[in-house]
């Protein structure tokens, strides 16, 4: 979702037929079962609780949901620069406890009246989680960040009933395109797994000269498979071709938003971006549990995810995973459909 400055390598795959013969007459096309499978996976050095990633170019920015900074990565994942985005005075062994880290849970890259932006934003489930921070992204980078109270367009959402139902607000993905900028509400019981769209019209004023919040343009919720018989949660969303988004979940056992619990895994799969509004629970496009190459269940819990090459029926996808003890896991993957 993203006209911004936005750089994708394409790669061309041919598809090929098989054809049966024999007693048949005629070609039948055979067709693989959707499928998602880790090619890579590495720790991220330095980089604690990784919450968030997005793609500028060669680069790749990681945000960690208890860390002051935001880390610039090269294309091989190594980190080469960070950027103090908050106070670094809470930080204790390299994290901000919890009772007051501000939870920064998605990244996205954003055009704002003309200038690229990267655009980090907590997840509104305490009070210390309702601040943005949004950097202009040069040549050499991103500029100073420029911190945004969220308290007034989370206090929208939290009053909005099909947003949160009887959970808290939790704000856990973010993406953008030409038009749109769009968050993910992650399901925690009571509550429910929801897309909210904003127009950049008129989301533009809020975030450049701090007017006031607008509502949504649009509010949809959807119904995402159980894994290991746990309900899945919206993680991480990334901007694709021919009008629909990538999104991640993962199926963590806790009662609330805020709790950590035991995580059996996570998904991937298709949402359109702009459905037909529907009282409903739609149903994604697709959705596959992420596999190992032994296919077994990959059991990291897949925080954030953006697209390295897209092809018609494949794509290359590199995605951060966060352990909740402060380790942080990057991982790359194949998706086919």
């Amino acid at each position: 979702m993203k006209v911004l400055v936005r750089f994708f390598c394409s790669c061309t795959l041919v598809s090929m037929a098989y054809f049966s013969t024999g007693c048949q007459s005629g070609t039948e096309t055979a067709k693989e079962q959707p499928a998602a499978v880790v090619t890579k996976k590495m720790v991220l050095e330095g980089v604690p609780s990784a919450s968030g990633i997005e793609r500028v170019g060669d680069f790749y920015y990681v945000i960690g949901d208890d860390s002051p900074y935001l880390f610039r990565l090269n294309a091989a994942f190594e980190v080469v620069q960070k950027v103090a985005l908050l106070d670094t005075g809470k930080v204790q062994n390299g994290r901000i406890p919890k009772p007051v880290k501000p939870d920064l849970e998605a990244i996205t890259m954003v055009t704002l009246s003309g200038q690229p932006y990267l655009l980090v934003t907590g997840s509104g489930s305490t009070p210390a989680r309702n601040t943005a921070y949004l950097l202009a992204v040069t040549r050499d980078g991103v500029g100073q960040p420029q911190a945004i109270p969220l308290q007034g367009l989370y206090d929208q959402l939290r009053q909005n009933k099909a947003i949160t139902g009887q959970a808290s607000l939790n704000i856990e993905g973010l993406s953008a395109d030409e038009e749109y900028l769009y968050l993910l509400q992650r399901f925690s019981p009571g509550g429910h797994n929801v897309l909210i769209t904003y127009t950049l019209s008129e989301l533009t004023p809020f975030l450049l000269k701090h007017e006031p919040a607008p509502k949504p343009s649009a509010v949809q919720a959807w119904a995402l498979p159980q894994l290991a018989n746990i309900q899945t949660g919206f993680s991480g969303l990334a901007p694709a071709l021919g009008g629909r988004m990538l999104f991640t979940a993962s199926a963590e056992e806790t009662p609330n938003a805020v709790l950590d619990g035991e995580v059996y895994g996570s998904m991937i799969g298709w949402l359109k971006t702009h459905p037909d509004p529907s009282p409903q629970a739609l149903k994604p496009e697709v959705v596959v549990p992420i596999k190992e190459q032994d296919g077994s269940a990959y059991k990291g819990k897949i925080e954030s995810v953006c697209i390295m090459e897209e092809d018609r029926h494949e794509l290359q996808a590199v995605a951060v995973a966060d352990n909740d003890d402060g380790s942080s896991e990057l991982i790359t993957l194949t998706f086919t459909w």
